[in-house]
């Protein structure tokens, strides 16, 4: 008895690749020039937590050894949901102004390596969290005369102050109108043992508007439909610029078609002249 040989089953193709085979680097990792990519490698690294003083000389220098020691924590901060994809970390553009507040306040606090966090809010709130810092609700800043005084959004269930959280995933439920989630450093207070103060499971608050800094965006979307996909931050602001760009353009006419044009005028207003004087003459 003969047997038919049954053919090898094709492989398919699937219409989404979290991840593929051949990962780009992000915009951070182009800025810092950090070797590893999209994937998450495989092989542990323990990067120092240690700020040394060159980390302390400005905002810049510490934020580079941040993504350093955190990359790959980022990388993988939302890899626990099987919906969302990141497509880009990229650099925060932080006032200098909030710049230095945080790094007087982390020159003040350095036996502890910052905390890295979360932070989820509207497309409308980036911008103001970037110009003024993070802000406490319903109190003035107390260095900025010029930052507005905000309100709470999402209730004040362990006080007043500023919520964050130690998990990305946790954040995504507060990201609103947009699919860029902040990505923050953080100095909690801590008691005469060293324990953070304020800390419920994953939730952190901030009691000092100069204890927490964005540092990155981490843009994303979500896969089969799962979820609405909104604009990322900055890429919707520049679109609308490009189209006011585009209205404002100056039409730039040619010599040769403008004068055409200008002898048709003439002519057409020639001809009206003779029209009018011809019926003026009939009258009399």
């Amino acid at each position: 008895m003969s047997y038919k040989k049954t053919p090898k089953a094709e492989q398919k193709s699937f219409r989404y690749n979290r991840y593929p085979q051949n990962p780009e680097l992000f915009e951070c990792d182009e800025v810092f020039d950090e070797k590893s990519t999209r994937v998450q490698s495989n092989i542990p690294s323990n990067p120092s937590k240690i700020l040394e003083p060159e980390h302390l000389q400005s905002f810049s220098n510490f934020r580079h050894h941040f993504y350093h020691v955190n990359h790959q924590r980022i990388k993988s901060s939302i890899k626990d949901h099987p919906n969302v994809e990141i497509t880009d970390i990229r650099l925060a553009s932080v006032n200098e102004s909030v710049q230095n507040d945080f790094m007087k306040t982390l020159n003040q606090n350095i036996s502890y390596f910052p905390q890295l966090v979360y932070h989820g809010t509207m497309l409308n709130s980036i911008e103001s969290i970037l110009r003024y810092g993070f802000l406490i609700p319903n109190r003035a800043h107390p260095f900025n005369s010029e930052a507005p005084i905000i309100t709470s959004a999402h209730g004040r269930s362990f006080g007043t102050g500023i919520y964050c959280s130690r998990t990305a995933v946790y954040s995504l439920s507060y990201v609103n109108t947009t699919n860029t989630l902040l990505v923050c450093a953080a100095i909690p207070k801590r008691d005469k043992v060293g324990q953070i103060e304020r800390c419920h499971g994953n939730i952190l608050v901030l009691s000092d508007v100069t204890r927490i800094i964005p540092l990155f965006f981490i843009d994303f979307k979500y896969l089969n439909q799962s979820g609405i996909n909104q604009p990322w931050y900055h890429k919707q602001k520049e679109s609308k610029m490009d189209e006011n760009q585009e209205i404002k353009t100056p039409v730039v006419i040619s010599r040769k078609y403008l004068r055409k044009v200008l002898n048709y005028m003439n002519d057409d207003k020639r001809k009206n002249n003779q029209y009018q004087m011809r019926s003026f003459d009939l009258f009399n």
